[in-house]
């Protein structure tokens, strides 16, 4: 090869060089966009953990998640969802992305999305379809998903929060055309704070009596003093009374118990007739006194009705709202509000039991509409305070408001709404 011919060669690859080099700046100066100051959902990878023998004691930290579902919020849960929706869609008939979709997702068999391609290690952790997305497994999964299945394809480094997940399965729950029940709580819980489930529904009664507008739970074996023994009396003649209510309905006397009662006169004079010594001071008028010799028995349940209908009224609607997004995921109120899991409430208040047009009641609150015809405070009382126990059978899953004060608020709430969804002040 003489040199005139290498000299062509070296020429021809220089050239290519020049070529591409520049093509290349060209094409940068051309196209070049500028990356976003911020993105819009950062999606952060788990790494890799240490000391796999503290992961066990962190997550028996975590409070179960049957009990954190009783306060979630679905609402919440949708804003956290965000974060999910660069890998995951949640609307129905949606498609699969990065993730398969999520829609129907709880209590769906895990990797069951036919149509999405699932690592092979989450196929093993399906164990052919045995295994479910229940609550307790989204739970943990959600916490930290390579952790919880070695080996996934999902690099999303969990979330860490129980609050947050448990408003994020809340939400995944509302993804469904027929919703899983959502659990009872747990019975660890209630003995925690009642002292044990006996002690729960021995003393329920009697602690809503001492409580009244609210007051402290802790303060209501102080405020008995010699009154235990009224309590049951008050307790069975408001069972006894029309609306068979139960538990929730001697309200009132708490009240006057703590003098907050002063225009309750009757609520005052009940503990006169049962033998408690230090109620009886407040005569709160002598009307109410001549009543209550005249009528006995009959006169302390009518009452104890009205008692009960002043203190739940005089509920904070404000406040109910926010109780209310409890109920959200099942029930709606307001203008243009249809039947979900459950029934619509606009007009609750006042309404007959079992009656909303276009819902399928249970055979269970149809019978007891039978004998209870219309959702009165009380009733409405009794049932926030406990659905299963007013009426066991039902398809009301909740487990109910342990503080009557959130019980006076959301019934205060609901009051606000009529039949056609409208409310008053609005």
């Amino acid at each position: 090869m003489d040199s005139f011919e290498a000299n062509k060669i070296f020429g021809a690859i220089l050239g290519t060089v020049f070529v591409l080099f520049g093509g290349s700046i060209l094409a940068e100066g051309l196209f070049h966009s500028e990356a976003p100051e911020q993105p819009g959902y950062e999606i952060v990878a788990a790494e890799p953990s240490e000391g796999g023998a503290g992961a066990p004691a962190a997550a028996a930290e975590d409070p179960p998640i049957a009990a954190l579902l009783q306060t979630a919020d679905a609402g919440a849960g949708e804003a956290v969802f965000k974060k999910c929706t660069a890998c995951h869609s949640g609307e129905k008939g949606g498609p699969n992305k990065v993730g398969p979709h999520l829609w129907d997702v709880v209590t769906r068999p895990v990797a069951s999305v036919s149509d999405f391609s699932y690592s092979a290690a989450m196929q093993e952790f399906s164990q052919g379809g045995s295994v479910h997305w229940d609550y307790d497994h989204l739970y943990e999964f959600l916490k930290d998903p390579k952790a919880d299945v070695p080996g996934t394809k999902m690099g999303f480094a969990g979330i860490k929060s129980p609050e947050d997940r448990a408003n994020l399965i809340a939400y995944l729950h509302t993804l469904s055309d027929s919703p899983a029940p959502l659990p009872e709580a747990p019975a660890e819980g209630e003995a925690a704070a009642g002292g044990g489930e006996q002690a729960a529904e021995v003393t329920d009664p009697a602690t809503t009596t001492k409580m009244g507008e609210g007051g402290e739970e802790t303060q209501a074996p102080a405020e008995a003093g010699t009154a235990p023994e009224s309590a049951p009396v008050e307790s069975g003649e408001a069972t006894m009374s029309a609306e068979g209510v139960q538990g929730e309905q001697p309200a009132p006397p708490a009240a006057a118990a703590s003098g907050e009662a002063q225009n309750q006169p009757a609520a005052g004079s009940e503990p006169n007739a049962s033998g408690a010594d230090g109620a009886a001071a407040q005569p709160a008028a002598p009307a109410a006194e001549s009543d209550q010799a005249a009528a006995g028995n009959a006169g302390e349940a009518a009452s104890a009705e009205g008692g009960a209908t002043q203190v739940a009224l005089a509920g904070d609607p404000a406040a109910g709202e926010k109780v209310f997004n409890k109920c959200r995921a099942c029930h709606a109120v307001g203008e243009g509000a249809k039947n979900k899991i459950g029934p619509e409430l606009n007009g609750i208040v006042g309404e007959k039991i079992a009656a909303v047009e276009g819902y399928s009641f249970s055979s269970a609150l149809q019978d007891y509409a039978k004998e209870h015809p219309t959702w009165t405070v009380e009733e409405l009382h009794a049932w926030l305070a406990n659905p299963k126990a007013v009426a066991p059978g039902t398809k009301m899953t909740f487990p109910g408001l342990k503080n009557p004060k959130e019980i006076d608020d959301v019934i205060a709430y609901l009051a606000s709404f009529d039949e056609n969804g409208a409310q008053a002040g609005q």
